[in-house]
Parts: structure tokens; sequence; C-alpha cells
């Protein structure tokens, strides 16, 4: 009995023995994309700005929500605009995977169809987009007196500060005067926000708007809180759907459209509403883009867009960001965000005609 019993162990071992040796061997782990590697991230304009301050920043946190810790460097690339680096990555970069871009202005320029621009930004890889609201402020002696946000649409005839014609912040802050129906000298040409700042502070001009870091860091401690000029509102982040949302980071402002509606009674319309919309979301929404060339491997597209929804989250990256950039950058990530670029990158043929034809009234 005893002898049978073991000759039934001894088969019974024998058998998993066999099955264990047929078994498929646990595959090897794949090796990370990234692993060993150097991604390098172009930066549309030159070194000391506020788009390559803040790229690295990104760049010096994001390596560790990379699976394999790649090496990241920063690569600037002024010129053009800002167009000279976005070329680049169209027609120039290799699309393997290890080039990047942090963009300012880019989706706006492919919005309004800039000639100078000569490849397809709604083609390019879409990783993430960094909202970046920008806030109006005039004067407070402006005839009759800007003491508070309301008094703005009594304006009298001032002069606004712009930096070029084709520029998103020229664009959107005239629409907006329109919309409100203000009368204005437009003057433009400032090479950056610093210098047409500076112009308010003379008096030579009277209106500016500046994204957050300059307006929390110069312009609230140095105009406002000494009176020199009045905040009036912020403009608009819009939803792929055409819904307004309002800025956690500027509570004490409301967006354009909640302040124009807080004027008049209602929302505004019209094709210049529908233009100033689709440049916000070109360039509030998207202030900032994270992109890779056209046909990069889907692999390093999922593998960064996972990186950056990661480190939205990251505390250690959201003090660095909150203490060098002066606001809290926020992610247009994921679906959402891959949605909000689509839409952007595809205005109405009606929208881009009206913008085209705007910007060329202003250069008569």
């Amino acid at each position: 009995m005893k002898q049978r019993k073991l000759s039934l162990l001894l088969s019974l071992c024998g058998f998993a023995l066999v099955v264990a040796s047929l078994a498929p061997a646990p595959a090897a782990e794949k090796t990370p994309f990234y692993q060993g590697k150097t991604l390098n991230i172009v930066i549309n304009f030159a070194a000391g700005g506020p788009t390559d301050i803040e790229s690295r920043i990104f760049a010096k946190h994001l390596p560790r929500h990379i699976p394999g810790n790649p090496t990241i460097t920063v690569q600037n690339m002024g010129g053009g605009g800002g167009l000279t680096a976005a070329n680049y990555i169209g027609e120039v970069a290799k699309a393997d995977g290890f080039t990047a871009a942090y963009f300012t202005g880019s989706l706006f320029q492919h919005q309004i169809k800039d000639p100078a621009l000569r490849v397809d930004i709604g083609k390019f890889g879409f990783i993430t987009g960094v909202q970046g609201v920008t806030v109006s402020y005039i004067r407070s002696d402006v005839p009759p007196g800007i003491m508070k946000p309301a008094d703005f649409v009594k304006a009298q005839k001032f002069r606004a500060a712009g930096l070029g014609v084709s520029s998103s912040k020229d664009v959107r802050f005239r629409l907006s005067f329109d919309l409100l129906g203000l009368k204005y000298d437009y003057v433009t040409g400032y090479n950056s926000s610093s210098i047409a700042r500076l112009a308010v502070q003379r008096n030579e001009a009277q209106y500016h708007d500046e994204t957050l870091p300059g307006y929390r860091a110069q312009v609230e401690p140095q105009m406002v809180k000494t009176g020199m000029v009045t905040a009036l509102y912020y403009t608009d982040l819009v939803t792929p759907s055409g819904e307004v949302l309002v800025s956690r980071d500027v509570p004490e402002l409301l967006p354009f459209t909640h302040y124009y509606k807080e004027i008049f009674g209602k929302l505004p319309s019209g094709i210049k509403y529908e233009a100033l919309k689709a440049a916000n979301m070109s360039s509030t929404n998207m202030t900032r883009m994270v992109l890779m060339p056209p046909k990069v491997p889907a692999e390093s597209i999922a593998t960064l867009r996972k990186a950056f929804d990661s480190l939205s989250r990251d505390q250690d990256f959201l003090q660095n960001a909150v203490a060098v950039m002066r606001f809290h950058p926020r992610l247009e990530v994921g679906e959402a965000g891959e949605r909000m670029f689509k839409v952007a990158s595809q205005v109405r043929p009606e929208v881009v005609n009206f913008l085209r034809q705007y910007i060329d009234q202003a250069n008569r």
C-alpha cells in the first residue's frame, strides 16, 4: 500500500516537472523608452525670459517622473517672434522622441496663419499646455478717474501699450476694448512687457496687461498698491465648448466675459467675441505648450503625457514653481488637454479670416 502511494506521488511529481518545463518563461521586463537617453527641450525664446525660466523649472523636476530617469537638456532658439524654433521642430528635428519643445505664442500664430510659420502646428505631437491668465491694468488718473474696475468703461481716450500688431496680447486687448466700446490710441512695438510697463509708469501710455509673474512681482506691489494703476480683469480661460472658467489664481478680479456681463447685463457676442475666445484658447489656456515633432513614436508621446500629469501633482515642483514663477502652474493634461489643443488648432475659417483682416487693419 505504501509502495503504491509512493509510486503515485513520484508520477505526479514527474508530471509537474514536465508541465513546468513546457510553460513559457516569464517575459523579460521591457527597458523604458528613455532609459540611458537624453531628452532635449527646445525653447522658442532667448535665455533669461519667462519662457526660458519656466522651462528650466520643468526640466529640473521632470526626469524623476519619466521611467528610466533620462537626462534633460534645454536649448534656447530665439528669433522670428518664436517661430524660428517652431519651424525647426517641424522641418529639421528628428522624430525619434528625443526632441521636445516648450513654446510660447506658436499656437496663436498657427491660428492666424502667420506666413512666417511654415509648418502645421496642429500636426505636432501634443504633450501638455500650461495655463497663464493675463491681468489688465490702467492708470488711475485717466479721466474721469479709474478707482475701481467698473470705472474702466467710462474712461476717456487713453493710450494702450502693445508689443506687436500680430501678437496675441495686442489682438486680445484690442478685441476686448472694441467689445466694451472704448476709445483709445493704440501704440505698439514695445520690445517687452517690462518696457511697456515703464511707459505706463512714465505716463507715456496708460494701459498694459501682463501675465501673473510680472503682475504679482512688479505691477501689484509697485503700481496697484500705490494707487498708480487700477487692476481691471483677466483674460478668459475657455473650455473647448466655450464655457468661461474662473481662475483660482486671481480671486480678486473677474474674467473678461464675467466683467462684461456685470457691466452690460448680458454676455458678449458676435465675430469679435468668437475671435477673442479662439485667441484665449491658444494664449490663456495654452500660454505655453510642450510639443514634439510630427510622427514621433507613440510610446514617447504617452510616456511624456503621463510624466507631466504626474508632475502636476508633485509638491516639490509646485513649491519651486510658485517661488520662482509667482503662480501655480496648471496644466492642460490627458484627453481634456488634447481636445483643447485640437479645438484651438482648428479654428473656423471665418474666424481665421476675421483675425487676419483685424491684424492687417492695425498695420495701416
